[in-house]
Order: C-alpha cells, then structure tokens, then sequence
C-alpha cells in the first residue's frame, strides 16, 4: 500500500494568496523552499500579476447599457407583479378551502341533528 505524501509546493498551493497579505504568515522552512522552488515562485509570480490585474479592473469605470436600468427595473417589477399575484391565489385557495371546511361541518351538523330526531 503507497502512502500519499503531501509535498510542499502542493501545501504551499493553498496558502498563496494569503502570503500576498502577509508574507509572515511563511515559516523559516517554507520560506527556504519557496526561495528555491521554481513552481512556487512562478506560482507566487502568477498571483501578483492576477492581483494587480484585478486592482487595475477597480479602478476602470465601466461603461453602462443606458437601457440596463431599464431593463433591470421592468424585471423587478414583473417578479414583484409575480409574487402579489401568488399571494392573492394563495389566499383565495385558503378561503375556498375555509368556506369548504365550514359547509362540511354544517352538513355535518344537520346530519347529527337529523339523526338524533329520528332515533326521539
């Protein structure tokens, strides 16, 4: 049976973007083999240049749809249109099945009393 071995750079994989933070965050050990790895130093090289892409991407303004606005408000007030009329169906089966529920006890009721006349 093989054992799994865990190798540093794979350990070091997870921890990567944490270390653009804080670099401190390396032991003495891990830090000796990052020195010497070229897959953690090209992995560490590929985290730096994605975190300054996508501080560069903060900074750009992005140019809108004029009709997104639109679009966006006309698509809230379908869904809220939606969920009213859901609403008013739910409770209009709440009262049918109420009105059903008080005829059966009614009927109910007549059948007892009319039961216990005969039996007098």
């Amino acid at each position: 049976m093989t054992m799994l071995t865990v190798l540093p750079c794979d350990r070091l994989a997870e921890v990567m973007p944490d270390l653009l933070d804080d670099p401190e965050l390396l032991s003495p050990t891990d830090a000796a083999h990052v020195s010497q790895c070229l897959r953690c130093q090209a992995e560490m090289a590929r985290f730096r240049r994605l975190r300054r892409m996508l501080l560069n991407l903060r900074e750009q303004p992005i140019a809108a749809d004029p009709e997104l606005l639109e679009e966006i408000l006309a698509g809230l007030d379908s869904a809220a249109e939606r969920r009213a009329r859901h609403r008013i169906a739910g409770r209009r089966a709440a009262s049918i099945m109420g009105l059903a529920a008080a005829t059966a006890a009614g009927v109910g009721g007549v059948l007892v009393l009319a039961t216990r006349r005969r039996s007098a």
